[in-house]
C-alpha cells in the first residue's frame, strides 16, 4: 500500500496507524450522514400529504369565489341602500313641500278668513282651491307616514344585510389567511426537503 492509498501520512505514524485514522474518519462521516437522513425521514413523515396540499388549494379557491360573489352581494345591497337613502330625502322633500303649503294656507286663512277658498273663488277665476286641495296633495297627507314607515323599515333591513355581509367577508377574510400561511408554510417546507436531498445526492 502506497502513500496515494493512505494519503497523506504523518512522519511519525505507520501506515496501519494513517489507515485506522482514515477508518475513524469515515466512521464519523458515516455517523453523521445517517444522523441527517434521520432527520430527514422525520422532517418527511411531518409534511402533510400531497392530497391534503391539494385539497388546501382547492378550500382556498372556493373560499375566494364565495369571496367575490359576497363582495358582489355587498355591493348590490350598498346600491340598494343607496336607492334608499334617494327616496327617503324625496320623501322628506314631499314632506316640506307639504308642510309649506299647510303654511300657506294659514296665510291665506288669517288674509281672507276662515272661508278663504270660497272668497277667493269668487274674486278670482285662478284655479286657488285646486292648487292647495288636489287629489295629489290628498294621497300624499295618507301615504306619507306609510311611505316613511316602509323606508325606515327597508333601511333596517338593509343595514342587517351590510352588517351580516360585512361579519361572513370578516371570517372569510381570516380563514383565507389561514389556508395561505398553512399552504406557504407547506411548500416551504416541502422546498427545504428538495434542497437537502439533492445536497445529500451529489
Amino acid at each position: 500500500m502506497n502513500a496515494d492509498e493512505l494519503g497523506i501520512v504523518r512522519e511519525d505514524e505507520s501506515p496501519e496507524d494513517a489507515l485506522r485514522r482514515q477508518l475513524l474518519d469515515k466512521d464519523r462521516e458515516n455517523d453523521r450522514l445517517r444522523t441527517q437522513i434521520d432527520q430527514l425521514q422525520a422532517q418527511l413523515s411531518q409534511r402533510p400529504p400531497l392530497e391534503t396540499i391539494q385539497d388546501l388549494e382547492k378550500e382556498y379557491k372556493s373560499l375566494e369565489i364565495l369571496l367575490q360573489g359576497t363582495q358582489r352581494e355587498n355591493e348590490r345591497c350598498m346600491a340598494d341602500l343607496e336607492s334608499a337613502d334617494l327616496n327617503v330625502d324625496l320623501m322628506h322633500a314631499l314632506l316640506r313641500g307639504k308642510n309649506r303649503e299647510k303654511m300657506l294656507e294659514r296665510e291665506l286663512e288669517k288674509l281672507a278668513g276662515s272661508n278663504w277658498q270660497s272668497s277667493l273663488e269668487i274674486t278670482s277665476p285662478a284655479p286657488t282651491r285646486s292648487a292647495f286641495s288636489t287629489p295629489f296633495s290628498t294621497s300624499l297627507t295618507s301615504s306619507a307616514p306609510q311611505s316613511t314607515e316602509a323606508a325606515q323599515a327597508t333601511l333596517a333591513h338593509i343595514e342587517q344585510v351590510r352588517l351580516l355581509i360585512l361579519g361572513m367577508e370578516q371570517r372569510l377574510q381570516s380563514r383565507e389567511e389561514k389556508l395561505e400561511k398553512t399552504v406557504e408554510a407547506a411548500h416551504a417546507q416541502g422546498a427545504r426537503l428538495e434542497e437537502m436531498q439533492v445536497a445529500l445526492s451529489v
